[in-house]
C-alpha cells in the first residue's frame, strides 16, 4: 500500500509527474515521428498549403512591409487564404474544412506566422480560438450553421474574452448576462477589448458571468456565447493602434442589453471557463509553433547579416561574441522545436493532459523569439532601429507573444500551482496518517520507503538506453527531477496554504519545470534522430543538445539555489520592502546622484477608454 494518489486528473501528464519526482517516460519516449511518417496524406495537405502561401509571397500579394505601413490586411489576402483552404484548417471535413490534426495545424500556423505575424493573428483567432471553440463545444445545429461559412471565408471568427478590467483572469470577467423578460435568451452587458478580427467577424465566441444555482445558492459563473454583429445591442467601439502586428485588427466590442437567444449558448450555462481553457490550450501550441518558426527565420537573417556586414577588418560572424549569440539562439530554437513536436503529437493522441506542457512551450517560445529579434536588432546596429530595414518590425511584432494566450507571468503561476497540487495532496494524506501512526503504520512506512527510494534515485530514473552522447544529460535530468520534487515538498511544508500567495516561490518552481520539460524533449528528439540516422549524421543535433542542456542545467541550479536555505526568502523580503517603498512614494524616491531637478511628470493614464481619450484631447494643441 502506498500514499493515496495525488489530485485525480482524467489523463496523465508528464509535467505533473515531475513535481512529484516521477519521470513518466512513456509519455515522451520514443519521441514522436514526423508528420510525414505518421500521417503522410495529411502531410501532403500541409505541403500544398505552404506552397500556396509561398506563392502569395512570391507574387507580391503578401507584402509584410506594406501591410505594416497600411495597418490592414487587404480583402484580396483574406480571399486568397480562403481559396487555398487556410481559413478552414481546424474545421472538420464534414463542414467543408480540412480538419487538420494539432500537429498539422501547428506546422501550417508556424509557416504563416513566420511570413508575417499579423497573418498569424488572423489564422490563430479565426481557426485556433473562435472557430476552435465552436468545433469543441458547439452543438450540431451551431456547427452546421457557422462552420461551413467560416471554412469558406464568408465570415471570420473572433474570440472575445479580454476586458478592460480583466486580462488573463478568465474566471473573473465582469461582463454579465441575465435572462430577458420573455425568458427566451440572454441580455449581455459589458465591454471586450483588443479582440482580434473583431471589426470584421461574423461569429464571435464571447463570455459573460451568468447566475447559476449551486447547493441552493445563486452564484455567478462564466458562460460562453455565440454573438453575431447583427444582434440588437451589439456595437463596435472602434479599433486600436498598436506597437506591433499592425496589419491585424483589434477592436473594442460593446454589449448593451445585447440579446443572445438560447440556441446561441456555446456549451453549458455556467461552464464557460472550460470553453475558454480548452481553446487557449490549442492556441498556446500554435503560438509556440509560430514563435519557433519565427526563430528559425530570424536566425537565418542573423547569419546572413553577420556574414555580409564587415567591421574592424572582418565579418561580424567571425567575432566570438556574435558566434556565442548565434549558437545560443540555435540551441534554444532546437529545444523549443522539440517541445512543439512532442506537445503537438500528445494533443493528436488526445490521451494526455497537456495543459501544463502547452503553457511551458508558450512561455519558453515567446521569450525566445523576443530575445532573438532583439539580438538581430542589436547586430544590425542603426539599421536595426530604423526603416526601411525590417528588423525593427520583427522586434515590434515579436513583443505581443509574451502577452497573447495568457501573459507569461500568469502562465508561470498556472504551471507552478497546478504542479504542486499532487504533492500537496500526498503530504496532506500523510499528515492525517501521522495523527495515529500505529493504526496507519502501513501508509507511513510505505511513504518513508518511497522517500528512501527517491533518495537512492530509483523512483525518478529513465528506463531508456541512451546513446553515450546523451547519457550524462539524462542523468542530470534525473537529478534535477528529484531536486524539483524535493523543493516542491519543502515549499509546501514551509508555506502551507500561504504558498498560494507566494508568487515568487511558485514562479521559481515553474521555471525549474519549464527547464526540465525543455531538456527532456530535446534529449528525446535527439535520441530518436540518432536511432534513425546514426550519431555521425547527427553531429549538429548532438552539439545543439549539448549546448542547450549545459546552459539549461546552469539556469536550473541558479533557480534551485534561491529556494535553498534562507537565501531566497531574504532576497524576496528585500524585493517586497523596496516595492512597498516605491508604491508609497509613487515611483523612484531616491535623490539624484548628480543633482535633483524638477521635471514634468509623465501623463497619468486611466484604464477607462473614455478617460484616456479625454486626456489625449486635453494635451492636443
Amino acid at each position: 500500500m502506498s500514499a493515496s494518489p495525488p489530485v485525480a486528473h482524467a489523463k496523465p501528464s508528464f509535467l505533473r509527474g515531475l513535481f512529484q519526482g516521477e519521470i513518466t517516460e512513456a509519455l515522451l519516449f520514443p519521441y514522436p515521428a514526423t508528420l510525414d511518417e505518421r500521417r503522410p496524406d495529411e502531410a501532403a495537405t500541409v505541403h500544398r498549403l505552404i506552397a500556396a502561401l509561398n506563392a502569395m509571397v512570391a507574387s507580391g500579394l503578401i507584402d509584410p512591409r506594406q501591410m505594416d505601413e497600411n495597418e490592414t490586411l487587404g480583402e484580396p489576402v483574406i480571399k486568397a487564404f480562403a481559396e487555398a483552404g487556410l481559413l478552414g484548417l481546424t474545421t472538420p471535413q464534414e463542414y467543408g474544412g480540412l480538419g487538420l490534426s494539432a500537429s498539422a495545424y501547428a506546422r501550417v500556423f508556424g509557416a504563416v506566422a513566420s511570413v508575417d505575424a499579423s497573418l498569424g493573428v488572423l489564422i490563430g483567432v479565426h481557426c485556433g480560438l473562435g472557430g476552435k471553440a465552436l468545433v469543441l463545444f458547439g452543438n450540431d445545429e451551431q456547427k452546421a450553421r457557422y462552420l461551413p461559412a467560416l471554412a469558406r471565408g464568408e465570415m471570420l471568427a473572433a474570440y472575445a474574452l479580454t476586458e478592460p478590467e480583466t486580462g488573463s483572469d478568465a474566471q473573473h470577467i465582469v461582463t454579465t448576462a441575465r435572462r430577458n423578460a420573455e425568458n427566451t435568451g440572454w441580455l449581455l452587458n459589458g465591454r471586450k477589448h483588443w479582440i482580434g478580427n473583431g471589426q470584421r467577424a461574423g461569429m464571435i465566441a464571447t463570455f459573460a458571468q451568468t447566475p447559476i444555482v449551486r447547493n441552493g445558492e445563486t452564484i455567478m459563473r462564466p458562460t460562453a456565447f455565440i454573438v453575431r454583429p447583427d444582434m440588437p445591442g451589439f456595437r463596435i467601439d472602434g479599433t486600436v493602434a498598436k506597437l506591433g502586428i499592425r496589419a491585424s485588427t483589434q477592436a473594442e466590442l460593446v454589449f448593451e442589453d445585447c440579446f443572445v437567444p438560447d440556441d446561441h449558448v456555446l456549451g453549458e450555462v455556467g461552464k464557460g471557463f472550460r470553453v475558454a481553457v480548452n481553446a487557449l490550450n490549442a492556441g498556446r501550441l500554435s503560438l509556440a509553433s509560430g514563435c519557433a518558426s519565427g526563430c528559425k527565420r530570424l536566425l537565418a537573417e542573423f547569419a546572413r547579416y553577420a556574414e555580409a556586414r564587415t567591421q574592424f577588418g572582418g565579418p561580424l560572424a567571425s567575432f566570438e561574441i556574435t558566434q556565442r549569440k548565434m549558437a545560443t539562439i540555435a540551441a534554444d530554437t532546437y529545444a523549443v522545436d522539440a517541445m512543439v513536436g512532442a506537445l503537438a503529437a500528445a494533443l493528436d493522441e488526445d490521451s494526455v493532459d497537456a495543459s501544463l506542457e502547452a503553457a511551458c512551450a508558450k512561455v519558453f517560445a515567446s521569450e525566445l523569439v523576443w530575445r532573438t529579434a532583439d539580438e538581430l536588432v542589436q547586430l544590425a546596429g542603426g539599421r536595426g532601429f530604423v526603416k526601411p530595414w525590417p528588423y525593427e518590425r520583427y522586434l515590434r511584432d515579436a513583443r505581443i507573444n509574451r502577452i497573447f494566450e495568457g501573459a507569461n507571468e500568469i502562465l508561470r503561476l498556472f504551471i507552478g500551482l497546478n504542479g504542486i497540487q499532487g504533492p500537496a495532496e500526498e503530504l496532506k494524506e500523510l499528515s492525517g496518517a501521522l495523527k495515529n501512526p500505529i493504526q496507519n503504520w502501513v501508509l507511513v512506512s510505505s511513504y518513508a520507503a518511497e522517500r528512501v527510494a527517491s533518495a537512492l534515485g530509483k523512483k525518478d530514473r529513465f528506463d531508456v538506453t541512451f546513446h553515450p552522447s546523451l547519457r550524462k544529460h539524462a542523468e542530470f535530468v534525473e537529478k534535477h527531477v528529484a531536486a524539483l520534487a524535493a523543493a516542491t515538498q519543502k515549499m509546501i511544508v514551509t508555506h502551507k496554504k500561504e504558498i498560494l500567495h507566494r508568487q515568487l516561490v511558485v514562479e521559481r518552481l515553474a521555471d525549474m519545470a519549464i527547464e526540465l520539460y525543455a531538456r527532456a524533449t530535446t534529449i528525446a528528439r535527439t535520441q530518436r534522430l540518432i536511432g534513425e540516422r546514426g550519431a555521425d549524421a547527427c553531429a549538429r543535433e548532438i552539439a545543439l543538445t549539448d549546448l542547450f542542456c549545459i546552459e539549461s542545467g546552469r539556469r536550473f541550479r541558479a533557480i534551485r539555489m534561491e529556494l535553498d536555505g534562507d537565501a531566497g526568502e531574504a532576497i524576496d523580503d528585500l524585493r517586497r520592502d523596496i516595492a512597498a517603498r516605491i508604491r508609497a512614494e509613487h515611483g523612484y524616491g531616491t535623490s539624484d546622484a548628480l543633482m535633483d531637478v524638477a521635471v514634468p511628470p509623465l501623463p497619468a493614464w486611466s484604464l477607462t477608454k473614455a478617460e484616456q481619450q479625454a486626456a489625449v484631447e486635453r494635451r492636443t494643441p
